[in-house]
């Protein structure tokens, strides 16, 4: 009985198109490397589609990816429950995400920040601040194991002094030559 009950409930969910979203954060960092756009704009305008938001976007600022300042469209699925990101017109965002058939699409899970920009007009040093070169991991080492190469655990990040100029006052992996290895660094 118990198995005819949590199928029928599976089926009733399917049929009604109830979706759920979920994902591990990833780091800034790993975010920004794993894009395949990231720009800064202002939410110009805002329609709908079947289930999806289309957003128009004024870009001021190209980090990542082949794109133009000016307008463009990008896309995300309707609500946060299908990991859409809800924007609000004539504010101005870190956009950052990824191409499927050659559209530009914003997701919950790949999206660094989704508070909008308060000084629209400060620079964030972001395309020389995170060494795509590097890896962040997001585990912790077992007594035995050995640091990968070019990778940097989370666990053994550290803060920076407020005067070191980090975001966040976080260490950042970063690429040193000499050792051709990645290490936290502020």
């Amino acid at each position: 009985m118990k198995v005819c009950f949590s199928v029928l409930i599976g089926m009733v969910a399917y049929l009604t198109g109830t979706d759920a979203c979920s994902c591990m954060r990833l780091e800034p960092q790993a975010l920004y490397c794993n894009s395949e756009f990231v720009v800064i704009g202002k939410i110009t305008g805002k329609s709908f589609d079947k289930r999806i938001i289309v957003y128009d976007v004024e870009v001021t600022k190209v980090y990542r990816g082949d794109v133009s300042k000016g307008s463009i469209k990008i896309k995300t699925a309707e609500s946060d429950t299908v990991c859409g990101v809800d924007l609000d017109v004539n504010k101005v965002y870190l956009l950052n995400g990824y191409l499927q058939n050659n559209e530009m699409w914003i997701g919950t899970c790949e999206t660094i920040s989704s508070s909008p920009i308060n000084d629209p007009g400060s620079v964030f040093p972001l395309d020389t601040y995170y060494d795509c070169r590097c890896i962040v991991l997001n585990r912790y080492l077992i007594p035995g194991d050995e640091r990968p190469k070019k990778n940097c655990l989370i666990g053994s990040r550290f803060r920076c002094s407020p005067d070191s100029g980090a975001l966040g006052d976080l260490a950042e992996c970063r690429y040193n030559e000499a050792e051709d290895d990645c290490a936290w660094q502020c």
